[in-house]
């Protein structure tokens, strides 16, 4: 019980992002896992996303 209450308040890591959807490019701070859903759902086919780090 104790740890699924202090797993409410972890925080996730987020990354420094650039993102383009073909159209427009947005800076955004974006958690791992909200990364790889953009990199692997089909409704993002055409995105592309840059760590900061990478760039």
């Amino acid at each position: 019980m104790f740890d699924k209450i202090k797993n409410i308040f972890k925080k996730e890591e987020t990354f420094s992002c650039v993102i383009f959807d073909g159209k427009m490019m947005k800076y955004m701070d974006l958690t791992q896992k909200q990364i790889d859903e953009i990199k692997n759902d089909a409704k993002y086919k055409d995105w592309t996303i840059q760590k900061k780090e990478e760039c």
